[in-house]
């Protein structure tokens, strides 16, 4: 892909990217960012489905850390290896592949009271989670490696910013309606499940319509599958702005983990939260996220990455301080507003930079390597943050460690970023990269360009 950085940096800052429409006139980002769509109305119902499906079967807190370990454990586990996979295989196969997959597990969720005794319900819903979640891990690596192979380098932002927008836009206009269906179906949801297996089958459908290439450009050598993972996390150590965005990533995680783990025993079992407000919650995130994933979707390039970065932790840990202090419905609302700007305002930079960063045939690798070392210490925030709600009876102590976490980790990073000058550098990388792409496009064309004699 051609990449167009201009010499004067703050004139390419300030310029106005590619717009949403532009880049969903390009067909094969077109049928991915559709595919993204329809699968992220059904995740959005199946997962308050899932979340109250097992909250009211076992009305536990450590249950529900246990839950969300069973989501992300698999990440820990496989990503290293199914990273070497995904510059191996095509990732088109790969994205098709898990979505089948998921679209069949996802419909045994609901009858897990059904099955067999020996094991119990939520036993059953352990273990169906960490088997769909093993297909996820396959899903997120593909595609993020896949986006710039489609779509061109100063188009990344926007690509990426319309993803971001996307999942706001779904949570925020179905969860209110997801909230009231999930409680219409309670006790068994199996029809909010089987919404999402169809987007599934409908987001493998448009995936089957790409016609790019997603075979890695240089494909990896049939090495052994351990010496490739150490290659990939060799790569990344390499590079000074991957191995700050790896060590900052690992520091905000355990936070993260107590979060997610603690976030509906927190406001059903302590603030009385209903599912339709539920719902409400994750719509004031949904709109806030949108916002920014405008105002970041018109440029080529954004400006300082790495503040933006620690900023979005330092507003996540004033936000989650909000969200464990809530006495009203509207502080919960506020708190989560905060919560949708930062996510986004994380991702975007971060999904970005690493693919701006990353060549090809690494690209699976270190993506999958970054979602294990984040995803490995977020289990542990979970499981601390399970034990530590069980220990003191309520969610509140652990909610507020989270927020100091999110806090001190950001202003560190913020700090380390401004003495070691890692502007300045990465603003060289990207121009090394640059230089790269268009040496290699002008050997393409004098090859292309000799008649032989």
């Amino acid at each position: 892909m051609t990449a167009q950085v201009s010499e004067e940096l703050p004139e390419e800052i300030l310029s106005e990217g590619s717009s949403f429409r532009t880049i969903l006139g390009n067909r094969d980002f077109s049928r991915l960012w559709f595919g993204q769509l329809v699968s992220n109305v059904g995740f959005a119902i199946s997962s308050l489905a899932l979340l109250f499906f097992a909250y009211h079967l076992t009305g536990s807190a450590l249950s529900m850390a246990i839950l969300a370990m069973a989501q992300v454990a698999p990440v820990v586990i496989f990503a290293g290896f199914i990273g070497v996979y995904v510059d191996r295989w095509n990732r088109k196969t790969i994205m098709i592949a898990s979505d089948i997959t998921r679209a069949f597990l996802i419909l045994l969720i609901p009858l897990a009271p059904l099955f067999p005794p020996v094991l119990a319900p939520i036993e059953w819903i352990y273990l169906l989670t960490f088997l769909y979640a093993i297909a996820n891990a396959w899903f997120y690596p593909a595609r993020s490696a896949a986006i710039p192979n489609i779509v061109e380098s100063d188009e990344l932002v926007t690509a990426n910013s319309l993803s971001q927008m996307t999942f706001q836009v779904v949570q925020l206009t179905i969860p209110p309606l997801g909230g009231v269906l999930v409680a219409l179906l309670a006790p068994d949801y199996f029809l909010a499940f089987a919404i999402n297996s169809v987007t599934f089958i409908l987001s493998a459908i448009a995936l089957r319509g790409i016609k790019t290439s997603l075979v890695p450009k240089e494909m990896v050598e049939k090495e052994s599958v351990r010496s490739q993972v150490v290659q990939g996390a060799r790569y990344a150590a390499s590079n000074v702005i991957l191995v700050y965005l790896f060590v900052f990533a690992i520091l905000l995680a355990s936070s993260s983990g107590i979060l997610n783990a603690l976030l509906i025993p927190h406001l059903e079992g302590q603030l009385g939260i209903t599912e339709m407000q539920f719902g409400i919650v994750l719509s004031a995130g949904a709109a806030s996220g949108i916002v920014v994933a405008l105002v970041m979707g018109n440029r080529k390039r954004l400006p300082k990455p790495l503040y933006i970065v620690a900023s979005a932790g330092i507003v996540a840990g004033i936000a989650v301080l909000g969200l464990a202090g809530a006495q009203e419905f509207w502080h919960v609302l506020l708190s989560w507003a905060l919560i949708g700007f930062v996510d986004v305002m994380l991702n975007i930079p971060l999904g970005t930079l690493m693919q701006e960063l990353v060549v090809d045939n690494y690209r699976g690798r270190v993506f999958a390597l970054f979602n294990v070392v984040f995803t490995a210490v977020q289990v542990f925030g979970m499981g601390l943050g399970g034990v530590w709600a069980e220990t003191a009876g309520s969610t509140v102590p652990p909610m507020f460690g989270a927020a100091i976490g999110l806090l001190l980790v950001s202003v560190l990073g913020a700090a380390v970023a401004a003495r070691r000058k890692l502007h300045s550098r990465l603003d060289i990388m990207l121009d090394d990269s640059v230089q790269e792409v268009a040496r290699e496009e002008t050997e393409c064309t004098e090859v292309l360009l000799e008649v032989p004699t």
